[in-house]
């Protein structure tokens, strides 16, 4: 039996012992108990004592022996799995009766943990089964549920714990040649006729891309939009060269003039919106992916759980406000919209060259024929 199990079992045996330890868990409702059994009970409870039950006398008579025995028999009339072999089952499972408040807070704190997994793994299946409107909605309808959980709780960690990994990317092999194609024809429309590079960048980032070395050619051709210079496969690949995406691996010169040359072309701006949505999905997967992880720690008490959530809620959301900038989409009631000085910041992130981290190679011609000491100038 699991520590939550055993806290529902001994606030419920300490109200059956002391009816007066019902007053100290007046915050807690029948729905925050995992077990049928148990909501019934409690249920059962609550009504004897609005009904003003005589066993709430704390004199000892007969009457209050009864409070036990009539709790059980209407928790047995409106649940069939409870038993009156079961009530005393949690009469006997109550250490102290005097700490019920203490046990009250482990149920609700059981409680707060369920209803995030609850939510993060209908947001999570909205994702993968590529429902676009059911995650902008669940994504909202989440981070509503953690401010209500947190005004329930009372409190809320503000300093949090690092998040954990990403949840595994589960892509099914279908999605992944679809995701390719449209990666590639994004690239290639874009590099043909590069005139509405500058609208597609506001709220393209090379993030975005499956592949990174497609994100990489991606960040080639924003960069060579932005400074207004021509754009087509030899300037785009050498674009890719200078921001040292080539050298650090993360793309080859075929690979540029793969993704620059061949495939679909047509409206770049269709291609970037197919690319961005399934950037949403993917994002939206992944965070709430990591709220599953963390409603899974018992570790996390609810106040820091909580507070856990609302930032790995923010990498879904900055793609889906993304998102909603790319297509008009309305804005659901959630977090404020940013400032038009965020905005241009969060544009000029997909114009600043990437930072590619340099693997060990020989030293080029170039360098070799360098004097000893003397710096190697660029000429950007």
């Amino acid at each position: 039996m699991t520590p939550q199990m055993e806290a529902e079992q001994a606030l419920l045996g300490a109200i059956l012992l002391d009816p007066a330890q019902l007053g100290a868990v007046a915050w807690l409702e029948p729905q925050h108990f995992y077990r049928p059994a148990h909501t019934a009970l409690y249920q059962a409870l609550i009504d004897q004592a609005a009904a003003g039950h005589p066993g709430l006398d704390p004199e000892p008579t007969e009457a209050r022996a009864r409070w036990a025995t009539d709790a059980m028999t209407a928790a047995a009339e409106a649940c069939p799995a409870f038993t009156a072999g079961y009530g005393h089952t949690l009469i006997a499972a109550c250490p102290v009766s005097s700490h019920a408040a203490v046990y009250g807070r482990m149920v609700l704190e059981s409680w707060i943990r369920r209803q995030v997994h609850e939510h993060a793994h209908r947001l999570q299946h909205a994702s993968r089964t590529g429902d676009l409107n059911g995650v902008l909605d669940l994504t909202v309808a989440l981070r509503q549920a953690v401010h209500e959980l947190t005004a329930r709780w009372g409190a809320l960690d503000k300093h949090p714990r690092p998040l954990p990994g990403q949840w595994p990317l589960e892509l099914s092999d279908a999605i992944r040649r679809t995701t390719t194609v449209d990666e590639t024809a994004l690239l290639t429309s874009a590099t043909a006729s590069p005139s509405g590079l500058h609208e597609i960048t506001r709220w393209l980032r090379p993030g975005d891309f499956l592949d990174p070395g497609r994100g990489a050619v991606y960040q080639a051709l924003a960069a060579l939009a932005h400074r207004d210079e021509p754009i087509d496969v030899l300037t785009v690949l050498w674009e890719a060269q200078r921001q040292g995406a080539i050298a650090a691996g993360a793309v080859t010169a075929d690979g540029v003039r793969a993704a620059t040359r061949n495939g679909f072309t047509g409206d770049s701006r269709y291609w970037g919106e197919r690319v961005l949505r399934a950037s949403v999905l993917r994002q939206t997967s992944a965070s709430a992916g990591v709220v599953r992880l963390l409603s899974r720690d018992t570790s996390l008490a609810a106040a820091r759980l909580l507070g856990c959530v609302l930032p790995a809620l923010e990498r879904a959301e900055a793609v889906q406000e993304r998102w909603r900038a790319a297509t008009g989409a309305p804005l659901r009631a959630g977090p404020p919209p940013t400032s038009s000085r965020s905005e241009r910041r969060e544009a000029a992130r997909t114009r600043i060259p990437a930072t590619f981290p340099r693997v060990a190679a020989p030293p080029s011609p170039a360098e070799a024929a360098a004097l000893p000491g003397s710096p190697i100038r660029s000429n950007r």
